[in-house]
């Protein structure tokens, strides 16, 4: 995989997607590899909420920006609803190598973290009912590359991990 030019880091909420994507551009910082973030969520986040067609939308019309800089990584976090929609990611940045990264810890800890971090019980149970829904897909295995525990560890090492199976540290060909 050591030509992967854009990486989505995926999984089910508390997976840890935002964390380990600051982490891994921290840790790429630290080596000096170029290297940009974009955060599917949070260039989607308007009221009332929108689909995932939003976020893709939003992503197509960046993306030119981020590929027009030479020995870029792109350093994608968000849910990937199924395969239809990974195939609709891979549209939205043309000519680009797309890998996909799945951040996992056990069902306890997902839901113990979008618990600690919703401002009120309607958010924290919203987000409980999701980390069921997304643990209850058949579908993983034929959308990830990859996969990486973010469960009794530091995000340092997730985040080395990550870097590690995509094979952003070796040079470029």
């Amino acid at each position: 995989m050591e030509n992967i030019d854009v990486l989505f880091l995926h999984g089910s909420p508390g997976s840890g997607k935002t964390t380990l994507a600051r982490a891994v551009s921290e840790v790429l910082r630290e080596a000096d590899v170029p290297h940009g973030v974009i955060d599917l969520d949070e260039i989607s986040l308007v009221f009332p909420g929108q689909d995932h067609s939003f976020a893709r939308a939003n992503l197509k019309a960046i993306y030119p920006h981020y590929a027009a800089i030479p020995g870029l990584r792109l350093l994608l976090s968000g849910v990937i609803e199924d395969e239809k929609e990974l195939a609709l990611l891979r549209e939205a940045v043309p000519g680009a190598s797309l890998a996909v990264c799945e951040l996992t810890a056990p069902e306890a800890v997902l839901k113990q973290r979008v618990a600690a971090r919703e401002p009120n019980e309607f958010w924290r149970e919203r987000l409980r009912r999701w980390v069921d829904v997304f643990r209850a897909r058949t579908d993983l295995d034929r959308i990830r590359d990859f996969v990486v525990s973010t469960h009794n560890r530091s995000e340092g090492d997730s985040a080395r991990e990550i870097i590690e199976k995509a094979g952003w540290l070796a040079p470029r060909r």
